[in-house]
């Protein structure tokens, strides 16, 4: 669990917290106060650093900018702002030859509010596919609930195979944008003044073209945690047991194969702390197979959607 502060009308974040978010290190946290890049918004009765929503935005965004080659000497004299514009001028200096010198481009919207949202921008956009029938972004709205967008999202992948994705949000689970940002979808965070969201709308475009689900592995090393469960053990039971209107079993094999997948992870687990000579090696094959369950829960995600099943709700 994220370690947050809850204030009235304010939210502070410790350390861990803001750097689950950002993908920064403790350390590089510290080290960039310790020379002034940054100063914490105010500490907790024990000493902790807190920080506010606007500066871990400004920590991602100094991420991001670094990760570009910016001297992070410069980029701590940009206010938050003006770090926005400099990633979109990043992004608009990779992309104006072939997007900004294009007439229309066609946007399709899942979900009311991402319509609603991109309703201001200007008639170069168009929300209906072009002649050839094509789209040149899918935009989600990114749901609280974190089924939901996942449910979108799979469903456009499966329907859109070629197209990119981007997430408009005005309020998300930060593991949730988190886990996407990773996994190289465009964020967007509403509201944004219409300009500025044209220029994110075109950046998307150009720079969403290698979504992943996320992996959170590099060189062969886990350095995350595999995706959490979308459905809990009841839920499948639940949904294996339907009536399905495609006249199959593919309701019960898929279910059955999630839960089977979610049992070797809990014995994973289990040997992890049982047999801690071979831990790295469960901690491995656990995290392989959270991947593999992960990618059969969005199968199965999208089967309910085709097939109009109601996913079960959690007892309270």
């Amino acid at each position: 669990m994220l370690n947050t502060i809850e204030q009235p009308g304010k939210s502070y974040f410790e350390v861990g917290a803001v750097s689950k978010i950002t993908g920064l290190s403790p350390h590089t946290i510290r080290t960039w106060e310790r020379r002034g890049f940054i100063k914490a918004a105010n500490r907790s009765e024990s000493g902790r650093r807190r920080y506010s929503q606007d500066q871990v935005e400004q920590l991602a965004l100094m991420k991001k900018l670094t990760d570009q080659g910016d001297a992070i000497s410069a980029l701590s004299q940009l206010d938050l702002e003006e770090l926005r514009k400099r990633l979109l001028e990043y992004h608009s200096g990779q992309t104006a030859a072939t997007h900004e010198t294009r007439g229309e481009l066609y946007i399709l919207t899942e979900g009311k509010q991402a319509k609603d949202w991109l309703a201001s921008l200007s008639s170069r956009f168009k929300y209906s596919p072009s002649e050839e029938g094509r789209y040149d972004l899918v935009v989600i709205a990114m749901d609280a609930n974190a089924v939901e967008t996942r449910r979108r999202v799979s469903l456009a992948r499966h329907e859109h195979p070629d197209t990119p994705i981007a997430l408009i949000y005005d309020f998300a689970p930060r593991e949730l944008i988190k886990q996407f940002s990773d996994a190289g979808y465009f964020l967007i965070r509403w509201p944004t003044p219409k300009e500025v969201l044209e220029h994110y709308i075109v950046a998307a475009i150009a720079n969403a073209s290698h979504q992943t689900e996320p992996i959170g592995m590099e060189d062969g090393t886990v350095t995350g945690s595999a995706p959490q469960r979308v459905f809990s053990d009841r839920q499948l039971t639940l949904i294996a047991s339907t009536n399905p209107n495609i006249k199959c079993e593919c309701p019960h094999h898929i279910s059955a194969l999630v839960a089977s997948l979610a049992s070797f992870e809990n014995y994973c687990r289990r040997c992890e702390i049982e047999s801690p000579a071979d831990a790295e090696v469960h901690a491995h094959l656990g995290y392989e197979i959270g991947k593999a369950r992960s990618l059969v829960e969005n199968a199965l995600l999208y089967l309910c959607e085709k097939d109009n099943l109601e996913i079960p709700k959690e007892e309270a």
